[in-house]
């Protein structure tokens, strides 16, 4: 049996989360109440069923981490002294 997307959406709102999958061209993303301000909402797949439903939900809760960490300013951000060390020779 394929995976579709009524199925992965039904399977975020048994979780609790209030998104539901979406299909772009070549990828799909999550749209709802959660996901509305993420920077980062996409998976690239060409099918859902590319994806088991437990890849689904990993997928989704990533996202949501990845994107709860940029708005902390948690992603790509490095402390100077970390910098620093990182280019030998380098000051301040």
């Amino acid at each position: 049996m394929r995976l579709r997307q009524k199925a992965v959406t039904a399977e975020l709102h048994r979780l609790g989360h209030e998104a539901r999958l979406e299909s772009g061209n070549g990828y799909f993303y999550f749209l709802g109440l959660e996901p509305v301000n993420w920077l980062d909402r996409t998976v690239r797949v060409s099918k859902v069923s590319s994806l088991t439903l437990e890849q689904w939900v990993t997928e989704y809760e990533r996202l949501k981490k990845l994107n709860e960490d940029i708005v902390r300013g948690k992603v790509g951000a490095e402390p100077a002294k970390a910098k620093a060390k990182a280019r030998p020779g380098k000051k301040l």
